[in-house]
């Protein structure tokens, strides 16, 4: 699947593992104000309305510039939708969090609707990873069926955008079936049982955050710094 990694203008990564998936991104895409701070690396497209670029950037990546002046809309969001534009299926998220707690909440919220663009969505922290899913596998009773890898012991909290959100999981400590989504820490701070957790949702999407460690493949022979 065409895969591109967004930077965005919160927190520069530090942990090895969105490092590693910002290093080894096949595609980059920086929003304006993310490639001011760019280590290293170089961008295959900026987007954004450039209100936040260092005239230094906008002369190096004059050439990879894509610019975006709709009032309505972030940055991220910007690169997302020129992202769905170029056909890229799934994207990686990095430097969505950190500094000012508005950005951050702003930046989670838009995953519902990035879900709904994409078949694959994640936002990598220097904490964990953010799962939105929109999509699945179709069972009978009208819910969607996923399955997200993850290592037993290590936390896990479900998130809805919509609170008539309704969903089953096993592999978790903790039941969730009968949890009504009317505020957000309502499924919060669960705990893997098992090595894969099945969801099945409705009325979705569905956010999942798992805090580090991960068990993905790519981030297993990265070492802690």
């Amino acid at each position: 699947m065409k895969e591109a990694v967004i930077l965005a203008q919160g927190a520069y990564p530090v942990h090895p593992y969105p490092l590693h998936l910002l290093k080894t991104a096949k595609t980059l895409i920086c929003t304006d104000g993310a490639v001011n701070n760019l280590q290293g690396l170089e961008p295959d497209w900026v987007v954004g309305d450039f209100d936040s670029l260092s005239e230094t950037s906008r002369e190096k990546y004059i050439s990879r510039m894509v610019r975006d002046t709709s009032e309505e809309t972030n940055d991220l969001t910007k690169a997302v939708r020129f992202c769905s534009g170029k056909g890229f299926r799934s994207i990686v998220i990095l430097g969505a969090t950190g500094l000012r707690e508005d950005h951050t909440l702003g930046n989670i919220s838009l995953l519902g609707s990035y879900a709904l663009m994409m078949d694959s969505v994640r936002m990598v922290t220097d904490q964990g990873v953010f799962h939105v899913f929109a999509q699945g596998i179709q069972k009978a009773d009208g819910f969607m069926e996923v399955s997200v890898p993850c290592s037993g012991g290590n936390p896990v909290s479900f998130f809805a955008f919509d609170p008539a959100l309704k969903l089953r999981a096993r592999g978790v400590r903790y039941p969730v079936e009968h949890v009504v989504f009317d505020s957000w820490w309502k499924a919060t701070l669960n705990q893997c049982t098992a090595n894969n957790l099945v969801l099945s949702f409705l009325n979705g999407p569905l956010l999942v955050f798992l805090p580090y460690p991960t068990i993905w493949k790519e981030a297993r022979d990265i070492p802690e710094e």
